[in-house]
């Protein structure tokens, strides 16, 4: 019931969608043996998740987003515990301290400089090389364009794009990767390749696409009026 209750965020009241996912999630693990790992694992994956969701897309301040994030860190440190070889995990750990660490940046959580949020994706991508649709990769790319490394990030970037190209946000990641080292014009491509899709590309992302898309036409627009990419 979770899971399919974290399956329609993209549809009317996805906030609550998936604050109905994390009760169904919690009333779960009420019946799970504490010795069942595995399932717990799972469970506490699906609550770090459905957290992060709502802090990254249904929150209106930084507190907000603080105080999901947080919560997802500690769902995600749960599911590390019970299953420390589980990518989701990991990248779910990493997602939510990279979101947390965006609203309080004068915090050392997450090591100096990010990179322990930077670990917990190399992990989650050394676990599943080919898996959660290449975000470990694209997050790694994010970081190293973050910190001024535009040329080492394409490679991770475009890994990303190969495993799922579906997966909107590798490509624009690419595309933004691709500006800063001066080719224009495969960024423009890959943005209007972005937004010639429709939302439901990837019928499990549909929320995430569908932003993706509304990032790429803002960003085309400002090019088309000369004026900086607002990535």
């Amino acid at each position: 019931q979770g899971d399919q209750l974290y399956s329609q965020r993209s549809e009317s009241e996805g906030k609550k969608k998936l604050e109905d996912a994390i009760k169904k999630y919690e009333e779960a693990l009420k019946e799970i043996p504490k010795d069942n790992k595995k399932a717990r694992a799972g469970v506490y994956i699906g609550l770090a998740r459905a957290d992060f969701k709502i802090a990254r897309y249904f929150t209106e301040t930084d507190a907000a987003v603080a105080d999901y994030s947080d919560k997802g860190q500690d769902w995600a440190k749960k599911a590390i515990d019970m299953d420390s070889k589980s990518a989701e995990a990991h990248y779910w750990m990493g997602a939510n301290l990279g979101i947390w660490r965006g609203v309080n940046k004068a915090s050392f959580r997450g090591g100096l400089m990010g990179g322990g949020i930077k670990k917990e994706f190399e992990k989650a991508a050394e676990l599943d090389p080919k898996g959660l649709y290449g975000l470990p990769d694209m997050r790694i790319a994010e970081y190293l364009l973050a910190r001024g490394d535009a040329e080492k990030a394409q490679g991770y970037a475009e890994k990303a794009v190969k495993i799922a190209p579906e997966m909107l946000v590798n490509k624009i990641m690419l595309a933004e990767i691709l500006w800063k080292n001066n080719n224009q014009l495969g960024s423009k491509k890959l943005l209007n390749e972005i937004v010639s899709q429709k939302d439901d590309v990837l019928p499990g992302e549909i929320l995430e696409n569908r932003e993706t898309i509304t990032r790429a036409k803002r960003v085309l627009n400002n090019i088309a009026n000369h004026n900086d990419p607002d990535w």
